[in-house]
């Protein structure tokens, strides 16, 4: 699958993803309202069943609490000691009949309740003359008599109440099954959603996990592309990952180097100071060059060959674990050019402009430092004849043997330059005036003992032994070769200190 597509499937199914995560908060959230309402109403119903069942069964226990010739059903016959006064009756007659009436009830039902009311209104009128009578007359006589014609329609009326109670509790169940009905489709819903969005993650966790892996082969082809050397280790200096740069470099193969220590890959004279350093690395990254604080950086192939290198470490900590990576690139073509930059051609000493480089440098130093600093022209003596006498090739090779005398004769700390044609320069820092004298006329007594094509040299030596800012190169030449012209007007083949006199 190509990018672009690969992006525009991940996208869509990210979209839908989300929109799932929407509609199921959604629909989630509408089946917490509906079970909530669910459960509240159902309370409310409840609450309102049994309070109307409790008052009917309280209105038919009153009813039946009546002396026995008015009693409407036989539920309950208390005993004498505990049977309630007439007045106390009606007050909870009355009571039951008013709390019944406050509920909601269908037009049946009030009709019905009206029907109690009236035989409660018509027994309270029984017994008030009761009472006033002390005995049974005929008035209430007669008026028991119309309240037994009235059982049957008191019988009807509970009748119709306690079915109407039933009704609504029929009617509510039915609702309520219906609202759980609901209730089910709907989780059943959010289950499918639920279902579906699982799909989408697995799908796009599926993909990701591809990309990462194709990401993952990627980098490897990449990383082993690097022209530079790559190298992974750990803390401890163990190797835990290499490109194919670096087997070519070093000659090992990949799994030769994996668990090599790092050590290993550099001469044995530099792999304890090189341990001690690299436990002492807390830089987030550094970059060391050859050369550059007077460090070389030399790094060992598998036949033994010492290889100059230029590397850059940078530090990184996955969880507590510690790794180091190292870009390493070999310095040997970089050092060819250089060499063939700075160094002449056919002599293999510094060409004019790095001597020249050489000899600002030197001169910056003796000024800073106060230091001694010679400078001294070589030319050979009656090298034109020889060239034209001889040819140019024994020209090139008489420049050649000299090049390489001065270089085994030479200190360490001096450069010598082939300034132009045969003549050549020797930047001696250090040394003073008498001493380089003496370095020149050894020098020229030598070299008149073993060239091979009877030559001499003569030297011009210009020395300062306290340097002042205001002095140039082209000064310090300039007495040397003022030197050098008194040595040929001399007799050549003699080595001769500038003198202003």
């Amino acid at each position: 699958m190509k990018k672009p597509l690969f992006l525009i499937v991940l996208a869509v199914l990210l979209v839908l993803t989300i929109s799932a995560n929407v509609v199921l908060y959604l629909v989630s959230d509408d089946v917490n309202d509906m079970i909530q309402t669910f459960e509240q109403q159902w309370q409310e119903q409840a609450d309102i069943v049994l309070q109307e069942s409790r008052l009917l069964d309280d209105l038919e226990l009153q009813l039946s609490q009546a002396k026995a010739i008015h009693q409407v059903r036989d539920y309950y016959h208390p005993k004498p000691d505990t049977e309630p006064s007439a007045d106390e009756y009606m007050v909870r007659l009355y009571r039951i009949l008013v709390q019944l009436s406050e509920l909601d009830l269908q037009a049946g039902e009030t009709e019905a309740l009206a029907v109690v009311t009236d035989y409660a209104g018509l027994y309270q009128e029984q017994l008030t003359e009761a009472d006033s009578a002390g005995t049974q007359n005929q008035a209430t006589t007669a008026l028991s008599e119309q309240l037994k014609s009235q059982h049957k329609h008191l019988d009807e009326a509970l009748r119709t109440l306690r079915q109407g109670l039933e009704t609504r509790f029929s009617r509510t169940r039915e609702a309520h099954q219906l609202t759980l009905q609901d209730i089910i489709y709907r989780d059943s819903l959010e289950g499918l959603l639920l279902l579906i969005l699982i799909v989408m993650m697995l799908l796009v966790s599926f993909m990701m996990l591809r990309a990462q892996i194709r990401a993952a082969k990627e980098r490897d082809c990449l990383f082993d592309a690097i022209p530079d050397t790559l190298l992974y280790c750990d803390s401890e200096g163990r190797i835990t990952q290499v490109n194919q740069s670096c087997s070519e470099l070093f000659g090992y193969s990949a799994k030769e180097l994996v668990n090599m220590q790092l050590e290993a890959l550099m001469p044995e004279r530099f792999r304890e100071l090189h341990a001690k350093h690299r436990a002492s690395f807390y830089g987030r990254a550094k970059m060391r060059r050859k050369g550059e604080s007077g460090l070389n950086i030399i790094g060992l192939h598998k036949l033994g060959q010492e290889i100059p290198l230029d590397i850059a470490i940078a530090r990184t900590t996955f969880g507590q674990e510690t790794y180091y990576v190292a870009v390493i690139r070999d310095l040997r073509p970089e050092l060819q050019l250089q060499q063939r930059a700075e160094l002449d051609f056919l002599t293999q000493a510094f060409n004019r402009g790095q001597i020249e480089r050489i000899l600002g440098d030197e001169l910056t130093r003796a000024v800073r430092y106060c230091r001694a600093l010679s400078v001294m022209m070589v030319d050979l003596d009656h090298f034109k004849t020889l060239n034209d006498t001889m040819g140019h090739q024994v020209g090139d090779a008489a420049l050649t043997e000299l090049s390489a005398f001065l270089k085994r004769s030479i200190r360490p700390s001096d450069c010598l330059g082939r300034w132009g044609g045969d003549e050549f320069v020797i930047v001696c820092p250090e040394i003073a005036s008498d001493e380089a004298l003496l370095m020149a006329q050894r020098l020229v007594s030598q070299y008149r003992q073993m060239n091979q094509y009877d030559l001499e040299m003569s030297i011009g030596v210009t020395s300062r032994a306290n340097l002042s800012s205001g002095v140039e190169c082209t000064q310090l030449i300039g007495e040397a070769d003022d030197a050098l012209y008194q040595a040929k007007a001399a007799g050549r083949g003699r080595a001769v200190l500038f003198s202003n006199q």
